[in-house]
């Protein structure tokens, strides 16, 4: 039976009241000792329990006393003053946690040093503070630092947050067994009123009490219009109580915590009702029932939270926190703004309600209008009398009430503990609050016609694209592209809000730019708060006419331009690689549109559009966010990121780690400023391994004096015009470079078409014929990376570097740039100069240095006979040579005072490193060889036992120099067929660089008869071997060594030594075979001579 009116509210005051012990005289205890007594005296229990003929004579508080299990809630009620409570109360229920119980709880929810307590009373030390004797803690906090005086009248309160927790735990009436036992004709669940009233905070009190009964509830009635909070009590042997039952379960009999199984209790005595032995963990008393349980109750929190915390209710948590403060007509406050009944919709019900636009708005943080309009359709901000409506609050036959919109609501109490709300049954009924009650929908409670959005600016505006809109008006744009008088039809990619913040505040290369944009145009706060059009906008901005002069537009109307696109793209309609043309046009195109690269995934499915969106497709690399919005002629893509115009030609090849080395020739040039500004330019960049492969050529490049051949490679690599890769046709073509001369850039057939790039056949001054690349090039440029966009055009990447033919590149430059000097002194001291100079030599400068009928003079007109081979080659360039060059270090090993002094000696030693490509010597070695063409960059092919002669092959069997692999990926190269001897025979091989051609002036019927005969062609880029005749190019070139191969000459034992081994060899037999025979004679003439006849014989 419950407590009359009087007594629920002495209870309440229980659960207020902040009185010290010292306020709390004798006389109070003593009245309220009486006051309890006289009003619980008629009706101690429940009727129809059979309790009530039963003698009791333990108390609550000796039942607790008795336990070895509950010492820690006895400690805890100590504290906050609870034990006068329960030592007067007539008529109560008490659940009793358990100390393991209480350990646990306090060791999971143990706030870290420094947070904000527990439900207010629980801190960092955990139940330790609670534990110690009131004289000990004050002392302690005294110790620490604390006021005497403000710690005991500390200590003398009643410890509110606690004692509010302890209440939720308590009923003010007693439970009969059957409470607690499942029963087949009711319901195994029953919701039950504790002494528990919610309230903001503590109330004040005087400093002395007010006349009359101190027991009358004072500081208010709580959240929950004067009511006790609830809870539910799932009975043993039910399915939602289990074997024991649960006290706290959930709306659907979830959670709670077990009734304990009371071993530690004593014996039950006398008693013999069997219900009371079924509910082992219970002990009844004179004034009421102990409930040991295994566990702490949890307060129910506040709806705000419960909203944030429930799974079912996830996306109107993240609506509700998105829309604070909440506007009207909702509730200050779903934390405490009291007696609130909410009827909250399902995150399948908010989900299927809208579609992704108004979902966005929604979500988009300028939404809360919106918001308010359809959550308030489900808020009930109190039931006649300020009541909360829980599911026994409703009438069976239907109760009208009033929501805070305005509208109508009809809710009918199911029998079955259901709820039906406008003919929408409740998923959820019942959902605890301190502050109320929440039950779920599986629908909005929203009017007829109910349109969330109605307008292409609203659109982006719903879309979170707020400040886009702002500034498309403060550029001056909105008119032309967004306004209600349409005067075309656009395709816009907009940058939501929540970019912009990011990048107001972010530092990098993009902010200086945002910071400088965005400073001059703010935010219509009308837009973002009212959701109202925005401000009548200026008039339109005029566009130029076709022959008129570009003018280049202001940095944000650039900006916003390039987030336009002229037409309608569909989504179906995109593709991948594509380049769309915005509405930027500048004067560094000269006056063409600026593109926009298009990238779509691979796993994109075309006939699944629903799942466009999803990160499959990307304007200039930010990603496409959901599907696109339609306006009329608009289409509205949300994009991840802003988008900025292309930077210059440098800027853009920095963001490739692999163009560095461009960069840097760029500026060793002195070109970077006409890279930069010169307007519509195509550039071929090669990228770094392509420059490292010239090897010593580059070295050159960089060096003060090659200069101006670096300005000529640089801009031989620039087209003049923008050519797209989309813009090439299958095929050739000639394209002009800002060089001078012309690039030809070809175009596979078939659907895997490649690009590759080379010099064209004819050059003024360096006639390759009709076939060959004027550059010699052994193959061209292939392009791997395409149409990286520029302010002023594009970059394509390509795998090698195309030299003009017009840059000369000889041996003597290359040794130059290896910084090396040595050889080329000794070659001019020697009389090779010329091969450094990259000429023919005289008659007398071949007979100087014995090479006469082996190297053919620039005045022998017959020339050397036809051996069959190297003559068509001949015909093509003028001789060239391969220079294995060592080091100044290798040099300084040697002794070169020796060679100084016997030039023979010396001109034999340079020939050594001196490798033809044209020689009358045979070469049946290297023809019976697989030779492949030589590596980019490379003079000569590099292989394992790859043979080549040297000039020195024409006076000495042992000209010709090999190489040989040494498993790391490197070689080493030594004379051929060299044993022993004590000069150097090896050196490993170094860095090399490839001298340009110097072409013969040949005929096309020439030509013609050499591609024949080699048997080539030269179609879709195959390069003819004959530009790399015998292994070798035909602009020769230079390959560094670490050592000086000296010539080899054989030794005497080389020479003789097998003779002279022979020789000793017959000898050593010769003498075996007489010292045998001779011993054989010796042995067998004693035997014949030492005959002696018998006694017999002489006798006769």
């Amino acid at each position: 039976m419950r407590l009359p009116a009087c007594f629920t509210a002495s209870g309440f005051v229980f659960a207020c009241a902040a009185r010290s012990a010292l306020e709390q005289t004798s006389f109070q205890l003593e009245s309220l000792d009486h006051s309890l007594l006289h009003s619980s005296s008629a009706q101690t229990t429940p009727p129809g329990s059979g309790l009530a003929t039963k003698p009791f004579a333990d108390t609550l508080v000796s039942t607790l006393s008795s336990s070895s299990q509950h010492t820690t809630f006895l400690r805890l009620l100590q504290r906050s003053k609870g034990i006068p409570l329960l030592a007067h109360i007539g008529n109560a229920t008490v659940f009793a946690p358990t100390d393991q119980a209480w350990s646990s709880w306090a060791e999971s929810h143990r706030p870290p040093d420094g947070d904000v307590p527990v439900h207010g009373w629980l801190g960092s030390a955990g139940l330790s503070e609670w534990m110690m004797d009131e004289e000990e803690y004050l002392l302690e906090r005294i110790a620490s630092g604390g006021n005497e005086v403000d710690e005991r009248r500390r200590l003398d309160n009643q410890n509110w947050a606690l004692r509010q927790h302890l209440l939720y735990h308590m009923l003010n009436y007693t439970l009969p067994p059957s409470a607690f036992t499942a029963i087949s004709s009711v319901r195994n669940v029953s919701t039950e009123t504790t002494l528990l009233f919610p309230m903001i905070g503590e109330p004040e009190h005087p400093p002395i009490p007010e006349p009359g009964s101190p027991w009358l509830p004072r500081g208010g009635e709580g959240l929950l219009g004067g009511h006790g909070q609830r809870l539910r009590i799932a009975r043993a042997g039910s399915k939602e109580g289990g074997a024991r039952g649960m006290v706290g379960v959930e709306w659907n009999g979830d959670a709670g915590v077990e009734i304990w199984d009371g071993h530690a209790w004593g014996p039950v005595g006398n008693d013999t009702d069997r219900g009371m032995k079924l509910v082992r963990g219970a002990r009844w008393t004179r004034n009421g029932v102990v409930v040991g349980v295994e566990g702490v109750l949890e307060m129910p929190p506040s709806i705000e939270q419960i909203i944030h915390a429930h799974p079912s209710l996830s996306y109107l948590s993240c609506l509700l926190a998105i829309s604070q403060p909440l506007p009207t007509p909702l509730p200050d406050s779903l934390t405490v703004s009291p007696h609130l009944t909410i009827f909250a919709p399902s995150n399948d019900a908010l989900s299927n309600a809208f579609d992704d636009i108004e979902k966005r708005y929604l979500e988009g943080g300028y939404g809360s209008e919106g918001f308010a309009r359809i959550f308030a359709g489900g808020v009930v901000l109190g039931i006649g009398k300020d009541e909360v409506g829980w599911q026994d609050t409703w009438g069976k036959k239907g109760y009208e009430v009033e929501s805070a919109s305005g509208q109508d609501l009809v809710v009918k109490a199911m029998s079955n503990g259901g709820l039906v709300v406008n003919d929408t049954e409740v998923e959820a009924v019942d959902i605890f609050a301190s502050n109320g009650v929440i039950h779920i929908l599986p629908s909005l409670l929203l009017p007829e016609n109910f349109t969330l959005l109605n307008s292409a600016e609203k659109i982006l505006l719903s879309l979170n694209a707020t400040r886009f809109v702002s500034l498309l008006h403060s550029a001056n744009l909105s008119m032309n592209y967004v306004g209600e008088a349409e005067t075309g039809s656009w395709t816009i990619l907009a940058p939501t809000d929540e970019l912009l913040d990011v990048l107001d505040h972010q530092s990098g290369p993009v902010s200086p730019l945002l910071s400088d944009i965005l400073l001059n145009a703010e935010v219509s706060t009308t837009a973002r708060t009212e959701m109202a059009m925005p401000a009548p906008a200026p008039m339109p901005m005029p566009m130029p006419m076709p022959n008129e002069p570009i003018s280049d537009v202001s940095p944000l109307q650039k900006l916003l331009q390039y987030h336009i696109l002229p037409g309608r793209l569909l989504a179906s309609n995109i593709k991948d690689g594509m380049l769309l043309g915005t509405e930027l046009r500048t004067s560094a195109l000269r006056g063409g549109r600026q593109r926009l690269r298009v990238d779509v995934s691979e796993r994109l499915d075309r006939n699944k559009w629903d799942d466009f969106g999803q990160g499959e497709v990307r304007f200039g690399g930010a990603t496409v966010l959901g599907k696109p919005a339609e306006s009329g002629n608009t289409i509205i893509y949300l994009i991840s990121n802003l988008l900025e115009a292309p930077d210059d030609v440098l800027q853009t090849a920095v963001s490739d780690l692999q163009l560095s080395t461009f960069i840097a020739a760029v500026y060793a040039a002195d070109l970077d400023k006409a890279v930069k500004r010169t307007p519509a330019v195509t550039y071929f960049v090669p990228r770094n391994h392509a420059f490292a492969s010239l090897g010593l050529a580059m070295s050159y490049l960089l060096l003060p004096e090659g200069k101006d051949e670096l300005r000529k490679v640089i801009r031989y690599h620039a087209v003049d015009g923008v050519v797209f890769s989309s813009d090439v046709q299958e095929g050739s073509e000639i394209h002009k470079t800002l060089e001078g001369g012309e690039v030809l850039l070809e175009k596979s057939r078939g659907k895997n078409s490649t690009f590759s790039l080379s010099s064209p056949s004819k050059w003024s001054g360096h006639d390759s014929g009709e076939i060959l690349p004027s550059n010699g090039e052994l193959r061209p440029a292939r392009v791997t990376h395409f149409d990286a966009l520029t302010e002023t055009g594009v970059i394509h990447t390509i795998d090698s570097v195309i030299l003009p033919a017009d840059v000369s590149l000889t041996v003597a430059k290359l040794i130059r740039g290896s910084r090396q000097n040595t050889m080329m002194e000794l070659m001019v001291r020697a009389g090779l100069g010329w091969i450094l100079e990259a000429r023919e030599p005289s008659p007398v400068e071949v007979r100087r240095v014995a090479l006469s009928g082996f190297v053919r003079a620039w005045e022998d007109k017959d020339g050397r006979e036809d051996d069959g081979e190297g003559d068509d080659a001949d015909t093509l360039a003028m001789p060239s040579y391969t220079i294995l060059c060592p080091t100044d270090k290798a040099f300084a090993r040697l002794n070169l005072t020796h060679y100084l002094t016997d030039k023979e000696a010396l001109v034999n030693l340079l020939k050594l490193h001196i490798i033809p490509s044209q020689l009358n010597i045979s070469r049946s070695i290297r023809s019976q060889q697989s030779i492949s063409a030589p590596h980019d960059g490379q003079p000569l092919s590099v292989g394992d036992d790859l043979v080549y002669p040297t000039l020195l092959s024409a006076t000495s069997k042992y000209g010709e120099v090999a190489f040989r692999a040494t498993g790391d990926n490197s070689y080493i190269i030594g004379i051929r067929n060299a044993r022993g001897g004590l000069g150097n025979n090896a050196a490993r091989v170094g860095v090399a660089g490839r001298a340009t051609v110097r072409w013969r002036k040949s005929k096309s019927d020439d030509e013609g008869s050499v591609m024949r005969k080699m048997g080539d062609t030269y179609d879709d880029g195959i390069i003819p071997s004959v530009l790399w005749e015998g292994g070798m190019s035909l602009g020769g070139g230079v390959v560094m060594i670490d050592s000086v191969l000296v010539p080899y000459e054989p030794s005497w034992l080389s020479r003789w030594g097998w003779l002279v081994l022979a020789l000793v060899g017959a000898g050593v037999m010769l003498i075996i075979g007489a010292v045998s025979f001779g011993w054989w004679w010796m042995t067998r003439v004693p035997k014949e001579e030492g005959y002696e006849t018998l006694e017999g014989d002489e006798e006769e």
